[in-house]
């Protein structure tokens, strides 16, 4: 996937996850005890790991060259 592909789903992942503490702290809820928050914030993170994991790969790409 293209870096600005990535970029763009981390943006709206980001924005949902953002959405989802606004609600639970309106409602009181702990963040780390609303699901519908913890299972976005899962989301984020696998998103940011893939990222990362193809920066690195396309550094190695590069130093092999």
């Amino acid at each position: 996937m293209k870096k600005s592909s990535f970029d763009e789903k981390l943006k709206i992942e980001k924005e949902k996850l953002n959405s989802l503490a606004d609600e639970a702290l309106e409602k009181g809820i702990p963040l780390n005890q609303d699901e519908a928050f913890m299972e976005q914030n899962r989301k984020v993170d696998e998103l940011v790991v893939k990222i990362i994991r193809n920066q690195e790969r396309q550094r190695k790409n590069r130093q092999e060259r």
